[in-house]
């Protein structure tokens, strides 16, 4: 049992690679140019985004800090979830309305617009509270899409300074670790992972 747990040990400690080294050098990469409406064109630097400054873009207007961050086609979706759920708000605020008043009016035994269809005090109430309940949860809508395009702005341009190198290998080696609990301690196997 010993003499399989070293030779174990001793096969694991040879260096392991997970991609082979590319003998083809890299074609230079393009710089990338933008085309600004007045035709004249612009060299976009090869800056990154500061992360801040995408959330408070974002913050100011809906999907600007997406264009800050160089991802312009996000811009809609930001401004079309803070825009939909406007319109909620909007839809649910008006029949909120309609249903209080039309309640108000049945109290009072006058005709108004939900008569037709013979709802009673009860019925107008449960839909009134109903619409009311939506318009709230609509209000949470509105801050959570705004929120979430925020946050979204912020970690992609954390995202963009990610480092993603081509060349990942990792080695397994011996190594003796212990357990705080106890304070024995044993052989155990270490991943050391190089990213050049």
């Amino acid at each position: 049992m010993k003499g399989l747990l070293i030779g174990v040990l001793l096969v694991c400690t040879c260096p392991l690679f997970g991609q082979q080294i590319d003998s083809i050098p890299a074609a230079p990469q393009e710089k990338v140019r933008m085309v600004f409406m007045d035709s004249v064109r612009k060299e976009r630097k090869n800056r990154l985004p500061v992360p801040k400054k995408a959330l408070l873009y974002s913050f100011a207007l809906p999907g600007s800090g997406q264009v800050y961050n160089g991802h312009w086609w996000k811009a809609p979706f930001a401004v079309g979830a803070i825009g939909t759920m406007v319109y909620f708000v909007t839809y649910s605020s008006d029949l909120y309305k309609r249903f209080q008043s039309a309640l108000e009016d049945e109290l009072l035994k006058k005709p108004h617009e939900f008569t037709k269809f013979n709802l009673g005090v009860t019925g107008l109430r449960n839909r009134r509270d109903f619409y009311d309940k939506n318009r709230q949860l609509s209000y949470v809508g509105v801050f959570a899409a705004y929120g979430l395009v925020a946050v979204e702005a912020f970690v992609d341009a954390h995202l963009q300074n990610f480092d993603m190198s081509e060349d990942l290998s990792f080695k397994l080696k011996p190594t003796f670790q212990s357990d705080p609990r106890t304070g024995f301690g044993g052989p155990g196997i270490g991943i050391v992972v190089f990213v050049k």
